[in-house]
């Protein structure tokens, strides 16, 4: 069987959809106000990232071991055929899963995203970050809605440039606990005889959710050892910029 590489892993982002966060309740002259004690009132705690923090969040070239290069362009582009790696049409218990490989991300409605991609030298192995900020409790149901997918769904059907795709999740054998949820799992996609296949590694710290993503061909380095290296970067880098939020 052939293994197509993903040209290109998460989609563009579109300017007008990249929210920055707007400010806590407070911008009324009583938030200014001292208490009875005259002690200053407590600053507010951001409910998500911010688009810096999610910047602050990605993983940096100097985290992977040598022999990497960090793309320019971490967007989709179309005029690679990315457009047409995507699955659509899967059932939606399983969507989470066709989600979070088309974008990068779980939910739609973010607050704040950074991407970037990395690939391999001299091959065609790519290992992509998403960072994306959400309140609390709606990350929450988003790793949630993710577990259950990749714990029910085993194999699923969908499209892919208009023709059917089979789609098989596996939760990795080996579950690295990062942030205050994490998942790690392989996604397999088959269209006719043309297969992807990818080593997935999903975090959440706080409201903040991060997914690092390796794609592998049939020749060449896997990228296990950058992928393993960028997840608990990933991780850690998360965890330190969810810190500031709610």
């Amino acid at each position: 069987m052939h293994v197509r590489p993903r040209r290109v892993v998460f989609a563009t982002l579109a300017a007008s959809s990249l929210l920055l966060l707007s400010a806590c309740d407070g911008g009324s002259a009583s938030a200014d106000k001292k208490d009875n004690k005259g002690a200053p009132s407590a600053p507010s705690v951001p409910a998500s990232l911010s688009a810096e923090q999610a910047e602050q969040a990605l993983v940096a070239l100097g985290d992977l071991p040598a022999g990497w290069k960090l793309e320019a362009n971490t967007g989709l582009d179309k005029s690679q055929g990315a457009e047409d790696d995507m699955v659509t049409g899967a059932k939606p218990l399983c969507a989470p899963i066709t989600a979070v490989l088309n974008s990068g991300r779980l939910e739609a409605d973010y607050k704040a995203n950074a991407q970037e991609v990395f690939t391999k030298k001299g091959d065609q192995t790519t290992v992509a970050q998403d960072v994306s900020g959400y309140p609390r409790a709606q990350a929450e149901r988003a790793m949630a809605g993710l577990r259950t997918a990749i714990e029910q769904c085993g194999t699923f059907t969908g499209k892919q440039a208009g023709k059917k795709a089979t789609v098989t999740v596996k939760k990795a054998a080996e579950q690295p606990k990062y942030g205050d949820d994490s998942l790690r799992y392989t996604v397999k996609i088959v269209q006719g005889d043309l297969q992807m296949d990818f080593d997935m590694g999903t975090v959440r710290s706080h409201g903040a959710i991060t997914t690092v993503l390796n794609n592998y061909p049939d020749h060449g380095d896997r990228g296990m050892e950058a992928f393993t290296k960028a997840l608990s970067k990933a991780a850690e880098k998360l965890g330190a910029a969810a810190a500031k939020t709610a």
